[in-house]
């Protein structure tokens, strides 16, 4: 204590990840109102703010990866009454596996953001977080080095101006929104956008009221988001493989029969399910090569896609052979998409040397003619092969 952390407002906080302890000074029991009758951390998990758990675990899973993780989060004390506190880490000891095993941090009690408490404004210059507060006029009252440098202007440029005559950008944005609500609101309000100042950058701000000032807090999180991202868009690329034909792009076996399932359920409407292949399709994928039988599949397949419209569904099975379904779709309609459909497919497909011209032929049958998809798509392919023996290039309905 001989440094004076007591008076700066700051204490020190260790967490034993191992043993699911938790230990701090005499600063940190004060800011937290710890009397001594109940181990810190039931102290810590009763005193955050519930609004606030999520930010905290957050952090505390940033801790663990690396130093310098930090939030500012509130804590409700025995006579209800409401701190703004910073945390930091300054410290994680990690095992021989790399492994953490315990967490050490400052708490910084946020009581004075006007910057009347000089050390404690040098404190906040230090963080990473972009700090700054207003009056309920929206003039800026305090503002530290981090959001300084995000906003590029200096101390004195801001320091009494209203937010929105010296930093123009933020009319009518969301700083302008976040603040305005949290005046109407009085409850804190947070967002994810990207930054004014910095293109490229996602920042998280998070804006409440506090003794008569407005506190606007932000962090960088454009790693955090871009993380995400990334997440998501691989996740969406396993799904769309899972799902999808590698070849042509249309739906694979698994997804169109999944379809077709579909139609056997109760309530489900009638539809029409198309069985399709290649005419001679074989003789050209023995005689010119697998690449040129796969442009060919390819092309035909781009044909289909354009063919088909919401919420109908094209599939390949395998080979040379496609499903179409056709739901709630009668006769008359289903005739008129097959002849455009045939009508497309002997546009010529540019195979790599030369443009060749193909043709298929199709089977047709009526979801209401079947109890099962196997019963479905063997009346499908009844019809196909009728196809077949008037020469290919047309199209049967299964009766």
């Amino acid at each position: 204590m001989a440094l004076g952390i007591p008076r700066l407002g700051v204490g020190i906080v260790r967490y034993d990840v191992v043993n699911g302890a938790l230990w701090w000074d005499e600063k940190a029991a004060a800011i937290f109102g710890d009397d001594g009758s109940r181990p810190p951390l039931e102290l810590w998990r009763e005193r955050v703010h519930s609004d606030d758990i999520g930010a905290v675990r957050r952090m505390f899973g940033d801790t663990a990866g690396s130093v310098g993780a930090e939030c500012v989060f509130r804590i409700v004390l025995a006579d209800r009454s409401t701190r703004y506190i910073l945390t930091r880490s300054i410290d994680v000891t990690t095992d021989a596996s790399g492994a953490p095993v315990e967490l050490t941090g400052v708490v910084i009690e946020l009581g004075h953001v006007a910057g009347r408490d000089a050390q404690l404004a040098a404190l906040l210059d230090r963080v990473g977080l972009g700090f700054m507060a207003l009056d309920e006029d929206l003039r800026i009252i305090y503002v530290n080095s981090g959001c300084l440098r995000h906003v590029r202007r200096s101390r004195d440029e801001l320091l009494g101006r209203v937010v929105t005559e010296v930093l123009p950008e933020t009319q009518g944005s969301y700083f302008d929104a976040l603040c305005r609500k949290v005046l109407a609101t009085g409850r804190e309000q947070q967002t994810r956008v990207d930054s004014l100042y910095s293109p490229g950058m996602t920042i998280e701000v998070t804006a409440a009221a506090d003794s008569g000032a407005l506190v606007v807090h932000f962090r960088d999180v454009t790693a955090e988001v871009t993380a995400q991202q990334q997440a998501e868009e691989a996740h969406a690329l396993l799904l769309h493989a899972a799902t999808h034909d590698s070849l042509t792009g249309l739906l694979n076996r698994a997804a169109i029969t999944e379809y077709l399932q579909r139609l056997f359920e109760p309530g489900a409407g009638p539809a029409v399910a198309l069985f399709l292949d290649v005419d001679g399709f074989k003789d050209v994928n023995d005689t010119r090569g697998h690449r040129v039988g796969d442009r060919i599949l390819q092309g035909v397949s781009e044909h289909l896609r354009h063919a088909m419209r919401a919420p109908s569904a094209v599939g390949r099975l395998g080979g040379d052979e496609f499903v179409a379904i056709l739901p709630d779709i009668d006769e008359y309609d289903v005739d008129d998409v097959v002849t455009r459909m045939l009508a497309s497919i002997t546009t010529p497909i540019d195979v790599g040397d030369e443009l060749l011209v193909v043709t298929i032929s199709v089977g047709m049958a009526r979801s209401t003619t079947a109890r099962t998809v196997d019963e479905l798509l063997h009346h499908a392919d009844t019809a196909l092969y009728a196809a077949k023996r008037r020469g290919g290039n047309t199209a049967v309905w299964h009766h």
